[in-house]
């Protein structure tokens, strides 16, 4: 394992020539939110990898008792995100995709209740249904800009960012097939439209090694790519590796560091953002939480289990990481930058 010290030597000269994360990215003044199109400026302090939800499709609709019913998941989710907002908080994307259990409406209404801006996604989780599983590239694709051009679920809301999922069992499992036609499809609708696309990797394993191999077949600058739960991995190689080829990196699975005898401790896990801030890389480096208000994709009581590890819920990084960083020396310009900054540039393709 690289040294701290070793690593900011060995990348002082280097991270000057890494690609620019602005080279050849379509500039767009506006971005997508479930209430209709607003300034990239207006985007504030903004937590790029969250959900309201994560379920499964139909869930909701054939089972909205599991969350206590749309009624009372509504109120809980409007008081969350009106606590945020009290501390700063003024834009969430929510990643949740068509096949994560998505409910646009929803969206629309904890989000006028609220008044958090919530940004939408189109795009595909993990573990295609056979009917997912048997469409092309090119069938993805028109689904994908389908969402982002005209609306979702037949409505006129639209998708601001295309999320994609791939997760391998070992460094060397190449990953599926329908991971390909995914990746592709994300790929070429990115390029079309100038929509950003954020990944979910399973950074142990290196995944966003075989997401970049694939979005840069296609031809994608990879400026237009947050390679997400970066952090799950300390290597800075691998980190380092993505960061100087132009990729921005999702550090947003902090609070899974929270629990005792967890591999990657929080407090690690931000030390090695300090580590990146001071290599050169704070321009690059999305920070979120991947909270969510209620949860089916996992053992009944789990949604409960995570409020009691993280009462701070969606302020987690509010609260505990950005103090932390701030007692390790990182000032409040690169604060702002990395919460502020760094969305709204990577929204906006700047």
């Amino acid at each position: 394992m690289t040294t701290r010290r070793e690593f900011l030597t060995r990348t002082a000269a280097a991270c000057i020539l890494a690609p620019s994360v602005t080279a050849h990215a379509a500039a767009r003044k506006t971005v997508q939110t479930v209430l209709g199109p607003i300034d990239a400026a207006k985007l504030g302090f903004t937590l790029p990898h969250e959900h309201l939800c994560a379920s499964s499709a139909g869930f909701w609709q054939v089972w909205p008792e599991y969350f206590g019913g749309r009624k009372k998941f509504v109120e809980k989710a409007v008081a969350k995100l009106k606590a945020a907002r009290a501390e700063g908080v003024t834009t969430i994307v929510d990643l949740t995709t068509a096949d994560l259990g998505r409910d646009i409406r929803l969206m629309e209404e904890v989000s006028r209740k609220s008044g958090m801006q919530i940004v939408a996604c189109t795009g595909h989780w993990l573990h295609p249904s056979v009917s997912m599983d048997a469409r092309s590239v090119e069938e993805l694709a028109d689904f994908f800009h389908k969402e982002i051009e005209h609306g979702i679920e037949g409505t006129k809301i639209k998708a601001g960012v295309i999320k994609v999922a791939t997760e391998t069992a070992t460094p060397q499992d190449p990953g599926t097939l329908f991971d390909d036609k995914l990746l592709r499809a994300a790929a070429r609708v990115s390029k079309a439209t100038g929509i950003p696309i954020e990944t979910h990797t399973h950074a142990l394993n290196r995944d966003g090694l075989k997401q970049a191999e694939i979005f840069e077949s296609e031809g994608l600058q990879p400026a237009r790519v947050s390679l997400g739960h970066s952090d799950e991995s300390d290597d800075l190689d691998y980190l380092t590796g993505l960061l100087k080829r132009g990729y921005r990196i999702g550090m947003d699975h902090m609070m899974y560091g929270i629990p005792a005898g967890a591999k990657l401790p929080w407090q690690k896990r931000a030390d090695c953002i300090k580590t990146l801030i001071d290599a050169g890389f704070a321009g690059q480096l999305l920070l979120s939480n991947d909270w969510m208000f209620g949860i089916s994709v996992a053992p009944t009581g789990t949604q409960d289990a995570l409020e009691k590890i993280n009462p701070d819920g969606l302020l987690f990084n509010t609260r505990k990481v950005l103090p932390y960083l701030q007692q390790q020396g990182v000032t409040a310009q690169l604060i702002r930058q990395m919460t502020v900054d760094n969305p709204r540039r990577f929204f906006a393709g700047v």
